[in-house]
């Protein structure tokens, strides 16, 4: 369905000459779909009459929770959050796109699980969520990245929980052995299958093995194949694919021996052990993948226009894109997601021997030269002086405080200190901050 000025429904309904709300009040049955809005912009005001009539009322997301509306206000104006969801299930839904154009999702997300991979933080799984057991929202192809999101993930996790083991069990076997019992005699199957038939030779036996062919390998085998043809169908312009066709080729070579013989209903009902943790997440990402597709390997090539809710925190994706940047200029060691003395008071980035703390803000106004966040200034100060984050320092010193923001192109250097006391940006009217600006990759 093509995008335009007028409201999106999720059928192939033509409208008529009314009005958009005209229209949504005599058809509120059908699910609308409203025009996609950018974030930080607010819905067009001709459609706040829905949100009337339908009592809704935006309410704001706690940190790292999960974002209700896209975290879309009483004011009607998006978030940091991208995706789609519902507002009213079945009837009304949104559309928020990044705020910039052409950012390579696949580069990011596969930076952003490397990252989460090398250094075991488990901060990048709670930074976008898919909630399959919704309703489908028509989309378009502004959202074509949320396949691949799943797809990378996937391979991740499977990846880092392949590289400690596939996980045996006990699983119970049937099979007409020859010459030999083993576990329990089934008698009927027995009788059936070789009295009857005078084969004297075989008894059928039911019997227990201890063996890594177990019901969650083989749904993550099956899911696996899926993510080997969306990426050999899908990604094979994406400059990334080496690095994940390598990956893949590791994967399909460990889990080789392993059946991907398994139906939905078993994959469905399929519980996970809260002890393993890798498996808990692989699993449930899995099922996502199998879902995102009916099942169906053959539905991978489909030119899918619909989406389940979903979302995106760009401003955590963008944190980790930073710190990937610096962690490849910075030769010391980069402390991420810091806590300091008090509970939520948490620096993004410290480099203790520099004494510098650095924030990622996501948050393009920073381009403007005379542009600053009174609140921004405010906790880089606050973390500037916790003496978790810095200790041993002199009473009368002040820290360098540094925000990091996307914009042009600039190429970090491995002397922080002189990056940023000579190519920093200066912060009028305070002492010790400075600006620089760490683009997205387009």
């Amino acid at each position: 369905m093509e995008m335009n000025e007028s409201i999106l429904t999720s059928t192939n309904v033509e409208t008529n000459d009314d009005s958009p709300i005209q229209y949504a009040q005599q058809r509120i049955k059908r699910a609308i779909v409203i025009p996609p809005i950018r974030e930080h912009t607010k819905i067009p005001e001709q459609y706040h009459t829905l949100f009337e009539n339908v009592k809704f009322v935006g309410n704001p997301t706690e940190y790292m929770g999960i974002p209700k509306y896209l975290g879309i206000d009483q004011n009607f104006t998006a978030s940091y959050y991208i995706g789609a969801s519902w507002l009213i299930k079945n009837e009304l839904a949104v559309v928020v796109t990044p705020k910039m154009e052409n950012i390579d999702f696949v580069q990011m997300f596969l930076t952003a699980l490397r990252m989460e991979e090398k250094h075991k933080k488990d901060y990048f799984s709670k930074c976008y969520d898919i909630c399959l057991d919704e309703p489908q929202i028509v989309a378009t192809t502004q959202l074509s990245q949320l396949t691949p999101m799943l797809v990378l993930h996937y391979i991740s996790l499977l990846y880092r929980l392949a590289q400690r083991g596939l996980k045996k069990n006990y699983v119970i076997q049937e099979e007409n052995l020859k010459s030999k019992v083993k576990g329990r005699i089934m008698m009927g199957r027995n009788l059936q299958k070789n009295v009857f038939v005078k084969r004297a030779d075989r008894v059928f036996c039911q019997f227990q093995e201890y063996t890594d062919d177990t019901p969650e390998n083989r749904l993550l085998k099956r899911a696996l194949l899926f993510a080997d043809k969306f990426v050999n169908s899908s990604m094979r312009q994406n400059h990334c694919i080496d690095k994940i066709s390598h990956r893949l080729s590791r994967l399909k070579t460990q889990f080789s021996h392993i059946s991907d013989d398994i139906e939905p209903y078993q994959i469905q009902h399929l519980a996970t052990n809260k002890l393993y943790k890798d498996y808990r997440d692989a699993i449930r990402v899995a099922k996502m993948l199998l879902r995102r597709f009916d099942y169906s390997i053959a539905k991978v090539d489909d030119d899918n226009h619909s989406t389940p809710p979903f979302w995106i925190d760009m401003s955590r994706l963008y944190e980790i894109w930073v710190w990937s940047k610096l962690e490849e200029k910075c030769i010391n060691k980069i402390l991420f997601q810091e806590s300091g003395y008090y509970g939520r008071q948490v620096a993004d980035f410290v480099i203790r021997k520099e004494k510098l703390i650095l924030d990622a803000k996501y948050k393009s106004k920073y381009q403007n030269d005379s542009y600053v966040d009174i609140d921004d200034v405010r906790e880089l100060s606050g973390n500037a002086r916790d003496e978790r984050l810095l200790p041993n320092l002199p009473e009368d010193y002040s820290p360098r405080c540094i925000i990091l923001y996307p914009g042009v192109f600039s190429e970090l250097k491995p002397e922080i200190e002189k990056l940023f006391c000579e190519q920093g940006t200066k912060i009028s009217n305070y002492r010790n901050f400075y600006k620089i600006s760490v683009p997205l990759p387009t």
